[in-house]
């Protein structure tokens, strides 16, 4: 049985469980001034935090397989897990972004855990194991009530703010309607935009044309916009020059900036979608992600 400890959105939450896969949270929900608490007293490495830490902590035991999910600050809960673990357990922490904003391998390498990464780059440097990106082949997308549009972004800024404007301005010159929500997390917290819940992401990608994808500096793994595009049959403005290599690469589906010619771009938004096989989008869901790791889950 798994045990996967995230910090997803509870849709993800609850697309990821079955009757061979528990998944929770790796903290409890607690209020705004405990949560100030909390990530002071987890910058310590030294004291125990298990106070914060939601029901698994009572039932590892149980799992023959636990994935952490790396963050920045969870290195206290990867420590916990190892020291509990059973001699026939496996421990998996997974790099769901790149290495330089989770916590870094080199201050687990030495716990009794596996690495593993969605980034073939990063793989290589810092000698991680490799899984693909996943997504879920039932999430179905909502009817949206948003104006139609040609291309959709939503991320965070990180550093992408001038290439975002560099890009927009291209799809102008195009005659493309977009949408950026782009979250400058630079800016202070009144002057930022809102974050989006994944639900109302749903309802933006469901109005368009096309997902933008644009990697942040050094990164290489495909991220959740590619899978966005690939599951609901959008087309994919990309930076990712390595997606021409992809099993579900198709020139009528993703314009790679860097490579394509800006001057097309028009022509490849006309274009029709080229159907990617059911068998390829397959590798890409979740429990097959799951199955990668060595063990297979019940589907």
């Amino acid at each position: 049985m798994f045990l996967i400890l995230d910090n997803a959105s509870p849709l993800f939450l609850k697309l990821m469980s079955s009757d061979n896969i528990i998944v929770s949270h790796q903290y409890k929900k607690i209020n705004i001034l405990n949560r100030v608490l909390r990530k002071i007293i987890v910058s310590f490495l030294s004291i125990d935090c298990s106070l914060f830490y939601e029901s698994w902590k009572n039932s590892i035991a149980n799992f023959s397989v636990i994935i952490i999910y790396a963050y920045r600050n969870n290195i206290n809960v990867i420590k916990y897990i190892c020291k509990k673990k059973q001699p026939n357990q496996r421990v998996i922490v997974w790099y769901w972004n790149p290495v330089f904003r989770c916590v870094h391998p080199d201050l687990i390498k030495d716990l009794d855990c596996e690495l593993w990464s969605f980034d073939f780059n990063d793989c290589q440097c810092f000698n991680l194991k490799f899984n693909t990106t996943y997504y879920f082949r039932n999430l179905e997308l909502p009817q949206s009530s948003i104006e139609k549009i040609d291309v959709f972004f939503c991320g965070l800024n990180k550093g992408r703010k001038k290439i975002l404007d560099s890009i927009q301005k291209k799809m102008v010159e195009n005659d493309l309607l977009c949408h950026f929500h782009v979250v400058d997390e630079q800016l202070p917290m009144e002057e930022q935009k809102p974050r989006l819940s994944y639900q109302e992401n749903l309802e933006y990608i469901s109005s368009c044309k096309a997902v933008l994808d644009v990697l942040q500096e050094g990164q290489d793994g495909m991220t959740l916009r590619v899978m966005e595009a690939l599951f609901f049959q959008k087309k994919l403005i990309t930076n990712q020059l390595s997606l021409v290599k992809a099993d579900f690469y198709h020139p009528n589906n993703i314009f790679v900036i860097g490579k394509d010619d800006w001057n097309n771009l028009k022509s490849f938004m006309n274009s029709p979608i080229f159907h990617i096989s059911e068998e390829v989008k397959y590798k890409y869901d979740f429990f097959s992600w799951i199955e990668r790791f060595g063990e297979k889950a019940s589907l």
